[in-house]
């Protein structure tokens, strides 16, 4: 990887950074399209989860006070046999590349449905029932090996209950921060032939400009009103999900070839 190529995906990772912090997603999913452009599907993966961690990683700690406990201990009991699920489906299939469309076809539908559903209930999402965080858990931790970025995944969640700005962004990030995290001990036991050296080489330099982008976002948060943050978080919705179903799901059908 050249020095250009380099420079490409550290500004691009700051940039997205900035995004993520300020509407509680739409920067990873841009971030690993872009990575994708120089890296294939099994660098490009581990590669996105390291640098997730530090950028999720400091969305947590700069929103520690906001995170909603109820939603991820409810999200952590789905993730975890989800994630024991892809990674056994991944270990009998090899690649996954065959089934990746197919997956993000449907993974981009329900983005674009999921957010305007009716909401189950209003009011303070700590008394709220909380169980969907489960269920859309299990199928983060499923996905996550195969698809990368699954913020637009579970983020339609997010948008039937009540969370105020901070709170979304707080429980989304430490929500895809567990994901992240159990993506790289699948990956290193997968791929035994990944170059770790060159790929850890470029994780880090990315992993320097993601910290600094995500702070600037949290600032720029502080002066984004409630009303603007809600019809911005859902137009990145559907932006995400026109983009997962489409470009990367209909338009790679075998159909087509």
């Amino acid at each position: 990887m050249n020095l250009t190529t380099g420079i490409i995906l550290a500004v691009v990772a700051f940039v997205t950074a900035t995004i993520s912090a300020i509407l509680g997603m739409g920067g990873g999913v841009v971030l690993l399209a872009v990575m994708m452009c120089f890296m294939s599907h099994g660098e490009a993966i581990p590669t996105h989860a390291a640098v997730q961690i530090a950028s999720n990683g400091t969305r947590v700690l700069a929103f520690i006070k906001n995170v909603d406990g109820s939603a991820l201990g409810r999200f952590v009991l789905g993730v975890i046999p989800g994630a024991t699920i892809g990674f056994m489906l991944l270990w009998s299939l090899g690649q996954a590349e065959e089934s990746e469309p197919y997956l993000k076809t449907i993974m981009g539908a329900y983005i674009l449905v999921a957010p305007f559903l009716p909401k189950r209930r209003s009011g303070d999402p700590a008394t709220s029932n909380l169980w969907g965080f489960s269920l859309i858990g299990l199928a983060a931790g499923a996905a996550a090996l195969t698809v990368g970025a699954v913020g637009p995944l579970i983020a339609p969640v997010f948008a039937r209950y009540d969370f105020v700005k901070e709170r979304l962004i707080a429980t989304k990030a430490v929500c895809q921060l567990t994901t992240h995290v159990l993506k790289i001990p699948a990956f290193l036991l997968l791929r035994p032939d990944l170059e770790l050296m060159r790929l850890s080489t470029v994780a880090l330099v990315m992993i320097i400009v993601v910290i600094p982008g995500t702070l600037l976002g949290k600032r720029m948060l502080r002066n984004f009103p409630e009303r603007h943050f809600r019809l911005a978080f859902r137009t990145a919705l559907v932006l995400a999900g026109l983009k997962v179903l489409i470009v990367d799901g209909l338009r790679n059908l075998p159909i087509w070839s």
